[in-house]
This record gives C-alpha cells, sequence and structure tokens, in this order.
C-alpha cells in the first residue's frame, strides 16, 4: 500500500483501489469538469493517510460512486488496521505460549 495525494490529502490506498480512483476520476473528467473535483471536502485523514472523518455532501454536489468508494476504502483502512493488531496479537500469543512450554518441559525434567 502506498499513500496518495487525493483533495490534498494523504491517503492510504492499496494499487487496486488507486486505479479504481483513478477510472472514477477519468470518467468525470470532460471538458471543464476535473473528476478530482468530485472528492473535494468529502473526508478528512490522518498522518497515516487513514480517513477519519467522512463527510456529506453539503458545500458542492457529488456523486454516489464517489461517496461510496471513499466510504469502501475507509472501512478497507479500518479493516487492515484491525487484521495487523490482531496479527500482532497472535505472535505475542504464540510467544508466550513458546514460553511456557519450555517452562513446563524444565518442570518436567527436574
Amino acid at each position: 500500500m502506498a499513500i496518495r495525494i487525493v483533495d490534498h490529502q494523504p491517503l492510504d490506498m492499496t494499487d487496486q483501489e488507486y486505479v479504481l480512483y483513478q477510472n472514477i476520476v477519468k470518467s468525470y473528467t470532460h471538458g471543464q469538469n476535473n473528476g478530482e473535483t468530485l472528492f473535494s471536502g468529502l473526508f478528512e485523514s490522518d498522518g497515516n493517510g487513514t480517513i477519519t472523518l467522512l463527510v456529506p455532501p453539503t458545500k458542492q454536489r457529488t456523486t454516489l460512486e464517489v461517496f461510496l468508494f471513499l466510504m469502501t476504502v475507509s472501512q478497507n483502512q479500518h479493516m487492515r488496521l484491525m487484521h495487523a493488531e490482531i496479527d500482532n496479537l497472535a505472535r505475542q500469543i504464540k510467544v508466550k505460549i513458546t514460553e511456557i512450554d519450555d517452562k513446563v518441559a524444565k518442570l518436567n525434567v527436574k
């Protein structure tokens, strides 16, 4: 995953998500219309590129496709964060179990 810039904010996206973003922008870019403007003001992100706030479109019009895309990216980001945390906890548990097994084995030898 890489941090990309969308609406002047960092946004952590997979390569597939970024390709989808580019396709959405391209599909709404015609003449004077720039598809990137449809993402303007719809989200806030932290320094890691994780969406921290989705804002309903109130200042300008956007499409349901753009808003649903941002909702999906936000959900995917949080799922990836939870998955990483679970993997970390599983590693810690495996280490502790190994330590306990070693202590039990030493006690059984005595």
